[in-house]
């Protein structure tokens, strides 16, 4: 597993393959971002999220994908995760795999709260049985809906007798950016949607919409989509609704229905339907060879739902969001070294409670990753150079009191080091060594791990090491324990 770098052509390729395979597979309607979409997006990072590409390895091929997400000036408690697996290589650990990795890579952010979407075509659903194995409950659901464009000639001309005059209100629409006239208005506007939009107990800090937020929101998008907007405002000039159309620049088949809003205030007046069908009719003048209309609404608002069925949606799927609140753990990285006559070098440990001989390696910063943690911490314990990337052999997640200060337990990542004999002795001093409690550092063979009356961290680390001479690395790496 690791995170992949977007500007390589290649590997953006194998990721987006293997993530779209995965996420379309056994969905009629499944709405995925283009290649190009991605790229544009992984490629010019925005300031306000952070956006990690991630692809499971088998040898060279790419098995498995996940987009793993997190925003840098709000919810700073939470990670937004997507997993996807191809199915002819689902049920081989992979996604268990890519979780392991979004579970290390939250502990060293220190974030806790996971939260994904998904989309669930049938019941049991392959991602919605793998998300609920993990501990990850439903927290809100949407239908999602679709309807064939071009749009239905002879409903919209139904629709439009039936909606009558609109009386009272002005609707005004634009394609592409916000004209400067309207922009405090149009944030005002997404404020009022953020907060008003049904979330079921998805834990979201809501964060209010300025100008400045909404021209940098609109540049980014504009980019891979041309945005249809219709807002309507009240005789004296306040802003009352609008509704919103995203129409990809490089997806030929699909176009995303997004926010419909009516103030409270404003509601009662048939202005929701109004504010469709002008969007509709500016559509029509923008629209290419897309066969289907795409929305989604919360099944808890009845209002919307009544109007898209008057419109002629109908579901296609549920898209259920999900989220999962783990403990806080101190993640680190270690090293099974073994040298050529099968020996592993382990450290002891003195606590309270007595000795204890583990794997060298410690705790990850957090602007580093697993590997190069690793490679620093071997640097400073014990002098070993790592040039090429081990394999990592055992994910280790211990909750429990007293393992580390300020944490609610550890998340180790174990990596197999094959070396040829060399002079132990790191950077770190021998006094700078005793004060993180680490004391010795000594050559086991198996026979005298396995003769050892003492403590060893994992506790049955003598048969993990066994094992792992005997089988060599694991394809997927092993969940230990204690």
């Amino acid at each position: 597993m690791r995170e992949i770098d977007p500007a390589d052509p290649v590997l953006f390729d194998h990721w987006y393959d293997a993530l779209r395979a995965g996420a379309v597979a056994g969905r009629a309607a499944a709405l995925i971002g283009s290649r190009e979409s991605f790229a544009v997006s992984l490629r010019d990072p925005s300031p306000l999220k952070a956006r990690l590409p991630v692809a499971a390895f088998d040898d060279d091929q790419v098995v498995g994908a996940m987009l793993f997400e997190y925003r840098l000036q709000d919810n700073l408690d939470s990670i937004d995760i997507e997993i996807d697996v191809p199915p002819e290589h689902r049920r081989r650990g992979v996604g268990t795999a890519l979780w392991q990795w979004a579970t290390t890579r939250a502990a060293q952010l220190g974030r806790t709260i996971f939260q994904t979407e998904l989309g669930v075509a049938a019941d049991p659903w392959p991602g919605a049985v793998f998300a609920s194995r993990l501990g990850f409950e439903v927290e809100h659901v949407e239908d999602h809906l679709v309807v064939p464009l071009p749009y239905d000639a002879s409903r919209l001309a139904a629709l439009r007798e039936s909606a009558g005059k609109l009386e009272g209100y002005t609707l005004t629409s634009w394609a592409g950016l916000c004209p400067p006239e309207y922009q405090q208005a149009y944030a005002d506007l997404h404020t009022a949607m953020d907060n008003d939009v049904p979330t079921g107990g998805m834990t979201r800090e809501t964060v209010p919409w300025t100008v400045e937020r909404l021209m940098t929101s609109e540049e980014r998008v504009d980019r891979t989509y041309l945005a249809l907007v219709t807002m309507a405002h009240t005789e004296a000039g306040s802003p009352a609704g609008y509704t919103l159309i995203y129409v990809p620049r490089t997806d030929p088949d699909n176009v995303q229905q997004d926010d419909t809003l009516v103030l409270r205030d404003h509601r009662g007046h048939n202005l929701g339907t109004h504010l469709k069908l002008a969007n509709l009719d500016l559509l029509a003048s923008h629209v290419g060879s897309q066969s289907y209309l795409h929305t989604w609404t919360a099944q808890s608002n009845t209002a919307m739902q009544k109007v898209n069925a008057r419109f002629g949606f109908s579901t296609v799927e549920q898209n259920q969001e999900l989220e999962l609140t783990r403990p806080r753990l101190r993640p680190a990285a270690r090293a099974v070294i073994l040298d050529p006559a099968d020996r592993v070098l382990l450290v002891r440990f003195e606590f309270g409670s007595g000795p204890v001989w583990a794997t060298p390696g410690g705790g990850l910063e957090a602007d580093e990753s697993v590997l190069d943690g690793l490679r620093r911490e071997l640097a400073e314990e014990v002098g070993l150079e790592v040039v090429a990337d081990p394999p990592l052999v055992w994910h280790q997640e211990v909750v429990a009191e007293g393992h580390a200060t300020g944490y609610d337990g550890v998340i180790n990542d174990f990596f197999l080091i094959r070396t040829d004999p060399f002079e132990i002795g790191g950077t770190m001093t021998a006094a700078e060594l005793a004060a993180e409690n680490l004391h010795e550092l000594r050559w086991w063979t198996l026979e005298e791990l396995q003769a050892h009356q003492g403590r060893f961290a994992p506790r049955n680390l003598p048969e993990l090491v066994a094992d792992l001479l005997e089988t060599g690395p694991p394809d997927v790496p092993t969940a230990v324990g204690l």
